[in-house]
């Protein structure tokens, strides 16, 4: 079941999956038709859903511009029941960089929670220290001094549980970018996993003890979360030691700018790089040879419809530093050179083939449902 686009900020894409509307549906069963429920009280309710959505999306959004500082790339936000995923592009290579970017997520939860201090320092003036304590009830009966109460505790647990030093939460990789200097990145990935799964265990166990299966669910998603969280890291290590000229596609030269657009549709058309003298002056993109080819090919050259503004690899670039410029470019290939003469091209076809030779299955012997796989590599931000 796939998560539904419903606004774009800051170029962004903001996706709420369906299985939110159960949080709808608990607080219309609480606030109004529960006990204490009416009109007003669902409104409260409804709003204090609200304001905490919101607070998780500025959460998420305080990742999005610390990443942008650094040159990752945020692909999209989802919303779930439980919380905000943000699925980045990489992990960032610097361990300052994963640092702030951790952090300033929670960050924003603290800011909104000092921010509400001054408005409940109003009311505990005004209606004294009983209307601050009766916010603990805004699961029963909601107010407006409840409300903001409720607000505030809520940003600050938010801050303290994305804290604690364990993937997949944000201390876990505040904690790896700790690591990383006296250690290397696996190892230290190693370390804030083995905590995570530490801490899920126990949470399923307390979960089993107090029959509660909230817990026992939160226990098993962080316990999957932390190891796929090590699989992404084991993944892209190994991605990054590999070369790209090892695995780039010799295609006979290329063609050449002066050549008829029929020499290059020998084989089919595809994306093709065009060559002068052994040095890269461009390419011949599949989708531009197929939209040129509705004008007819007579007496043109591969020079009519060539791109010109081309980037290259070099054959000692890594295979996942490549694979990152395609996708800033949004290209399925690139030529790859070695002191400026062309050796051959990458495509995108070519990374995938790589990814699945050293990936090992993240579901590898368990029986789990085709749309549970999807949606739990959608939440942990893992590309396939």
């Amino acid at each position: 079941m796939g998560a539904i686009r419903v606004a774009q900020w800051m170029g962004v894409d903001v996706h709420i999956h369906p299985t939110f509307l159960l949080v709808l549906i608990s607080a219309f069963l609480q606030w109004g038709i529960g006990p204490h429920g009416g009109v007003v009280s669902l409104l409260l309710g409804l709003l204090f859903v609200l304001l905490i959505v919101v607070s998780v999306v500025v959460h998420e959004f305080g990742h999005v511009v610390m990443a942008r500082q650094f040159g990752v790339r945020v692909l999209d936000v989802t919303l779930w029941p439980f919380g905000g995923v943000s699925r980045i592009e990489q992990i960032p290579a610097h361990p300052r960089n994963e640092f702030l970017i951790s952090l300033a997520g929670p960050a924003m939860n603290l800011a909104i929670f000092v921010a509400l201090l001054p408005p409940l320092l109003l009311i505990w003036l005004i209606g004294g220290r009983d209307t601050i304590l009766s916010g603990a009830e805004v699961f029963d009966r909601i107010s407006v001094g409840g409300l903001i109460t409720y607000v505030a505790l809520t940003n600050l647990l938010i801050m303290l549980f994305n804290m604690i030093p364990a993937f997949p939460m944000d201390g876990g990789r505040v904690l790896r970018a700790m690591l990383t200097r006296p250690f290397e990145r696996e190892r230290a990935t190693s370390i804030a996993v083995a905590l995570g799964t530490g801490l899920a265990l126990l949470a399923v166990g307390w979960g089993i003890w107090q029959r509660s299966f909230i817990l026992i669910g939160v226990g098993v998603f962080v316990a999957v979360a932390a190891q796929a969280e090590a699989r992404t890291a084991r993944v892209e290590s190994a991605m990054r030691r590999l070369r790209v000229g090892q695995f780039s596609l010799w295609d006979m030269g290329g063609v050449r700018a002066d050549q008829p657009l029929t020499f290059a549709l020998r084989g089919g058309p595809r994306d093709l790089v065009v060559t002068d003298h052994g040095q890269v002056v461009g390419m011949l993109w599949r989708s531009d040879l197929l939209e040129g080819l509705q004008g007819g090919v007579a007496g043109r050259t591969v020079a009519d419809l060539m791109d010109r503004s081309v980037h290259v690899a070099d054959v000692n670039d890594s295979v996942l530093d490549v694979q990152h410029m395609m996708n800033h470019m949004n290209r399925w290939a690139v030529p790859v050179t070695e002191r400026g003469e062309y050796r051959g091209i990458f495509t995108a076809d070519r990374f995938v083939h790589l990814h699945r030779q050293v990936s090992v299955p993240l579901f590898r012997g368990v029986s789990v449902p085709a749309d549970w796989q999807d949606a739990i590599r959608d939440l942990l931000r893992i590309r396939q």
